[in-house]
């Protein structure tokens, strides 16, 4: 596949560099991912091995970094396996629609440890309707946006928001591919639990491929 930026900043496949977030990974590193500060340093650490300018990756990662957030519990179920891919930047990062698209929904999902803004774009390439979410928006992302307006491919169209507005966390991108959106909307599931991840397996597709990271 052709590289696809979405940060617009960043525009070029050899300014990222995948990291690794999982629960086992950085226990054996003793980096408690739940805190902001060790959460930052080990990125830019990562960053700095690399000499890279974006970190990213999460697909199908199992992460301890839901645990303690009671929005991934329920009935003794911990949803902490990432449905999505992460692009960790600064907030007021530009982001870029990778495909010609309109808008299908989007929300303010304000709850501790949710996506705070989240925009969702309906896109039909070749006959095939699929659908990308953007998750940790700024609030300002949201202003003037309305359901059915066409947002051409690889133009702005929402920015990334700070910690106090993006649901509590690192400045980062949440993006995700949904191939059936249900009767969801400005929201979908981005974390499952164990016993449903093949059903979000068969229902979502790995974002680094239709980006050519």
């Amino acid at each position: 596949m052709i590289f696809q930026p979405i940060l617009k900043s960043y525009n070029n496949s050899s300014d990222y560099h995948k990291i690794d977030l999982s629960t086992q990974y950085l226990e054996n590193l003793k980096i408690d991912i739940e805190n902001q500060s060790d959460l930052k340093r080990y990125i830019q650490n990562q960053l700095q091995i690399s000499k890279r300018k974006i970190a990213f990756g999460g697909y199908l990662e199992k992460r301890s970094l839901y645990n303690h957030k009671g929005l991934f519990q329920n009935q003794n179920k911990q949803r902490n396996i990432h449905l999505g891919i992460d692009f960790w930047a600064d907030a007021g990062e530009e982001i870029l629609n990778p495909f010609d698209a309109e808008v299908h929904s989007f929300a303010d999902n304000q709850e501790f440890g949710n996506y705070g803004p989240c925009i969702i774009l309906k896109h039909n390439e070749n006959k095939k309707v699929f659908y990308s979410l953007y998750g940790h928006l700024s609030l300002q992302s949201l202003k003037g946006l309305k359901n059915g307006q066409y947002i051409k491919k690889n133009s702005v169209f929402c920015k990334l928001g700070s910690t106090d507005e993006n649901g509590g966390y690192v400045p980062h991108l949440h993006f995700q591919i949904i191939k059936n959106i249900s009767d969801y909307k400005g929201d979908y599931p981005g974390v499952c639990h164990t016993l449903d991840l093949e059903y979000y397996k068969a229902n979502t597709m790995n974002p680094e491929v239709f980006l050519g990271l």
